[in-house]
């Protein structure tokens, strides 16, 4: 887990900082969180840990989320652009964070070797009950 600042970018350029964490969970090993903290209320944006990746090197995603570096105000920044049927927000992340980040769940669960830790007997059970209660 990794706190940061991110700062909101409205689309007249305007700032705002809002308080985040970005989350890895080695039982869900594919994915990471966004965690988002505006106000009272906190939002979650979960996505593939390989898109946050490759989005710190270049362009990358489709739909509802996407990833690029880029600098700002003379900063490299990881730039999250979120989209929903209730808005769109860009958020700008340091890049140092976001790629400390991604070297710590490195070390726990490498790259490529992600579904090693799945039990997909358990999975395939959770889906069946799904299913079928």
């Amino acid at each position: 887990m990794r706190d940061l600042s991110a700062d909101f970018v409205t689309e007249d350029g305007a700032r705002a900082s809002v308080a985040g964490t970005l989350r890895y969970d080695p039982a869900d090993p594919f994915a990471v969180e966004l965690i988002l903290r505006p106000g009272r209320e906190s939002i979650t944006w979960i996505f593939a840990r390989t898109l946050l990746a490759e989005g710190t090197q270049s362009p990358t995603g489709t739909g509802d989320v996407r990833i690029r570096p880029t600098r700002s105000e003379g900063r490299a920044v990881v730039t999250v652009t979120l989209s929903s049927p209730s808005g769109h927000a860009d958020l700008e992340l340091p890049r140092s964070i976001v790629t400390r980040f991604l070297a710590e769940i490195e070390e726990k669960v490498p790259a490529g070797r992600e579904s090693e830790g799945i039990d997909w007997n358990a999975e395939l059970r959770t889906l069946l009950r799904t299913r079928n209660p």
